[in-house]
């Protein structure tokens, strides 16, 4: 099924450091997009959006996995800009691998490397 995800929202209590932390991790460039709104849009069908907020409840909400080409190298990355590892690096057999981070706020982001 393509184009099954159209958008992700990601609440932050800090615009400015999680803007900073995803560029840095992604590359993704974020643009104002409304009164406590921000938005990076991929131009391939997936916008994804950072919403202020006051507080997150870390660990209990969903969670996206972005396709990248190696998970160890994100997963040390994420922890030099402010980040940590959640879950390490997991196989998923005859798939590829995933791991899970936290950002800044606690949000948990999923990582997904195919085989």
């Amino acid at each position: 099924m393509s184009g099954l995800i159209a958008h992700v929202e990601i609440p932050s209590t800090n615009l400015n450091r999680t803007t900073e932390f995803f560029m840095k991790l992604f590359a993704w460039d974020f643009k104002p997009f409304g009164k406590g709104y921000l938005l990076y849009n991929t131009h391939q069908g997936l916008t994804i959006g950072l919403r202020k907020v006051e507080a997150i409840k870390s660990e209990d909400t969903t969670t996206f996995h972005i396709n990248v080409k190696d998970i160890d190298s994100l997963l040390a990355k994420a922890t030099e800009i402010g980040g940590q590892a959640f879950r390490g690096k997991t196989i998923i057999p005859a798939m590829g691998y995933y791991a899970l981070l936290k950002d800044p706020d606690g949000n948990i982001i999923g990582l997904y490397q195919k085989n």
